[in-house]
């Protein structure tokens, strides 16, 4: 049995259609999206303004994809093509060991 990796890409919400649709195209059967995450990179986290301090974490989705380690390198790359625009804050993707994975419906035992 293939290992399975988790892919996990925090991108600016305006980039979520493209992205979904690329990663369709490539043929990824299956995204989990969080749409309301909040979080901070190189633009900051905090403001002080007349001494008072003020978050201002960016709005941002997540998606996570679960893949098969031969995948990986292609779904990385179709996300970091399509939801780049090259401006600060374009967002972070995260590669990381899943153990296990069931499909619920069925109990079969994808990785």
């Amino acid at each position: 049995m293939s290992r399975c990796l988790l892919i996990r890409a925090i991108i600016r919400r305006e980039k979520l259609p493209e992205v979904l649709k690329a990663l369709v195209d490539l043929g990824v059967h299956g995204a989990t999206v969080y749409r309301e995450v909040e979080g901070m990179g190189g633009e900051g986290g905090v403001v002080v303004i007349g001494g008072e301090i003020y978050d201002v974490l960016t709005p941002r989705v997540a998606i996570d994809i679960v893949v098969d380690e031969k995948e990986v390198e292609k779904v990385v790359n179709t996300i970091l093509k399509t939801a780049k625009t090259g401006s600060v804050g374009d967002g972070r993707i995260f590669v990381l060991s899943v153990e296990q994975a069931y499909r619920i419906r069925t109990g079969e035992k994808l990785c």
